[in-house]
């Protein structure tokens, strides 16, 4: 009996610790993106509330909103998150999004993830914008002139958010919310939506602060404090 349960001990450490645990790189390039996350919210965001569960940080970010304006999305997908949004605002809801997937590999994820083969199901008050960013905003700000309300960020992408503040930027405005989905909490989290977001900051001046963030996810939302490019 002794024999048997140290072959059967010598087994499953074997069959799960050096399989699943000592040999799993995706494993540590978790733990590793995780504690450099914590570190910046340490450091930058100590006092802001947080959330465990999404529709839950949604809800919060859309209820700091006190302008009026537009509320956008950028990065449809399936819909889920602006099922969650759009009940939520008397008025249009704009998603933008050419269903066609990311043009970039990103997250250990192909070019093409994300695709969707048919229209997601929203509330009747959201307006799609079908296309690439750089193609479908320019025609858009043309026919709207508000500023920003709210603005939702959910396109993994540097390239993608690059686009989004250099067509954008001069809308937001001091009040205007931006909720990120991906802003940090994945591997190489400093080159994607927060590297464009931080770029942005830098070259308009830009103030802001961090009003909430996810402790299970990648979300962030901010509070635009000021905002020297802003044409309102």
């Amino acid at each position: 009996m002794p024999l048997f349960k140290r072959t059967l001990s010598e087994f499953i450490f074997r069959r799960f610790m050096l399989k699943h645990y000592a040999s799993n790189l995706l494993l540590d390039m978790n733990l590793d993106a995780k504690r450099q996350t914590l570190d910046y919210i340490k450091a930058n965001m100590p006092d802001a509330p947080y959330f465990e569960k999404h529709p839950q940080l949604v809800k919060y970010a859309l209820d700091q909103v006190e302008n009026k304006g537009l509320y956008l999305e950028f990065g449809v997908g399936r819909g889920k998150s602006m099922r969650w949004i759009a009940p939520e605002v008397d008025g249009s809801v704009h998603g933008f999004d050419s269903f066609e997937g990311i043009q970039e590999h990103w997250n250990g994820n192909p070019i093409g993830a994300f695709s969707q083969k048919q229209m997601p199901k929203v509330p009747d008050n959201v307006e799609f914008h079908v296309g690439y960013f750089d193609a479908t905003l320019p025609g858009f700000l043309e026919a709207h002139s508000d500023s920003i309300a709210f603005l939702h960020v959910d396109c993994d992408l540097y390239s993608s958010t690059v686009t989004i503040f250099e067509q954008l930027g001069d809308r937001l405005q001091h009040g205007s919310i931006v909720l990120f989905d991906e802003y940090y909490n994945f591997h190489r989290w400093q080159q994607h939506e927060f590297k464009a977001f931080q770029e942005f900051v830098e070259k308009s001046g830009l103030t802001y602060e961090y009003i909430a963030f996810s402790v299970t996810g990648q979300q962030v939302a901010v509070r635009v404090l000021s905002n020297p490019t802003s044409s309102q």
